[in-house]
């Protein structure tokens, strides 16, 4: 069976499946055969009623007329997916098989220097490679847990304490499911989060905020849609 690369995650596959195993996108070439082989089944279907057509002028009439709908719409069905999926290889196929290539190719190469990089909380590393090939280090296993760490720690360790700042310890506190929405971390660990919530707390206790007040300023200034603004937290800013 001949393989084919995913044009968006980089995973190899047979080209008769319809679309990627691993992340979901169309397979072209697959789905072009699969709709040829149902619209191959729905004409022999259709045929098969030959047989009881016979038996009367009226349903020979009626079956006829159903198999030209069925016909034309096979014909139209099939236009489609040919010009569809000529205009993607025509377009897209070298380039997202060249991407798919070096993506692979990069992942042997610096795979292991990640898992490396995180062992050491090494951030910068991870960041540089981050940089290199984005896409690649967001399928990385350790991901979620990396950016969960990154935070936390731009939010404790940050030698300057600013609106920013402030802003992304509300979203922290109160607000996890966007924080981690806007980090790209949706499976990072409870457990772990709770345990750094708890050591965020007390990091905010030491510059002089309590949980009551921090809870207080994101309700005053969470607007309808829950978002926070960094300039309107200028105010609230405590000198250290």
């Amino acid at each position: 069976m001949k393989q084919v690369i995913c044009k968006n995650c980089g995973a190899v596959f047979d080209d008769s499946r319809e679309m990627c195993p691993y992340c979901g996108t169309m397979n072209h070439k697959g789905a072009y055969r699969s709709f040829r082989a149902k619209v191959a089944g729905v004409i022999d279907q259709m045929l098969g009623l030959q047989v009881e057509v016979y038996q009367s002028t009226r349903r020979m009439i009626l079956s006829s007329f159903l198999r030209s709908l069925v016909l034309i719409a096979a014909v139209i069905g099939i236009a489609f997916v040919c010009s569809r999926s000529a205009r993607v290889n025509y377009y897209s196929d070298p380039e997202y098989d060249r991407q798919a290539y070096e993506n692979i190719v990069w992942e042997d190469e610096n795979l292991e220097k990640l898992d490396e990089a995180y062992a050491a909380d090494d951030f910068k590393t991870i960041r540089r490679l981050y940089a290199e090939n984005s896409n690649a280090v967001r399928r990385w296993p350790h991901y979620t847990d990396y950016v969960l760490k990154d935070a936390y720690q731009n939010i404790c360790e940050a030698t300057v304490f600013t609106s920013y700042q402030l802003q992304n310890v509300l979203y922290f506190l109160f607000d996890p499911d966007y924080f981690a929405y806007a980090n790209g971390m949706q499976n990072a660990d409870p457990e772990q989060y709770e345990a750094m919530r708890s050591d965020v707390l007390k990091r905010m206790e030491e510059k002089g905020y309590s949980e009551q007040e921090l809870s207080d300023i994101y309700q005053a200034n969470a607007d309808s849609y829950g978002y926070l603004s960094a300039s309107d937290l200028e105010a609230y800013l405590k000198e250290e």
